[in-house]
C-alpha cells in the first residue's frame, strides 16, 4: 500500500469542525486532524478487536494459530494489506 498523500473532499460540516480544531490549537493543519481522526478510529476498531478476542478466549472459543496467521486474519477483517 502506497503513502502518497491521497486528496478527499470533506462536507461543509466537517471542514468547519476541522478548520475550528486548527484554530484551537488541536493540530496544525486540516490535514492533521483529518489523520489523527483517522488514526484514532482504527486504534478504536482494533480495541474493539482485542476485547472480542479477549471474551471469545474467556468463552473457551480459542483455537491455535501462528503468529503470522493471526496478523493475516487480522488484516484481512480490517482491510489492511501486509
Amino acid at each position: 500500500m502506497s503513502n502518497a498523500a491521497k486528496t478527499i473532499q470533506l462536507p461543509d460540516d466537517l471542514q468547519a469542525f476541522a478548520e475550528e480544531r486548527v484554530r484551537s490549537g488541536h493540530g496544525a493543519s486540516v490535514e492533521d486532524v483529518v489523520r489523527e481522526a483517522l488514526e484514532e478510529k482504527k486504534r478504536a476498531v482494533l480495541r474493539e478487536a482485542l476485547q472480542e478476542g479477549i471474551a471469545e478466549l474467556d468463552a473457551g472459543k480459542g483455537v491455535e494459530t501462528s503468529p503470522d496467521e493471526l496478523m493475516d486474519e487480522v488484516d484481512a477483517e480490517l482491510g489492511l494489506g501486509r
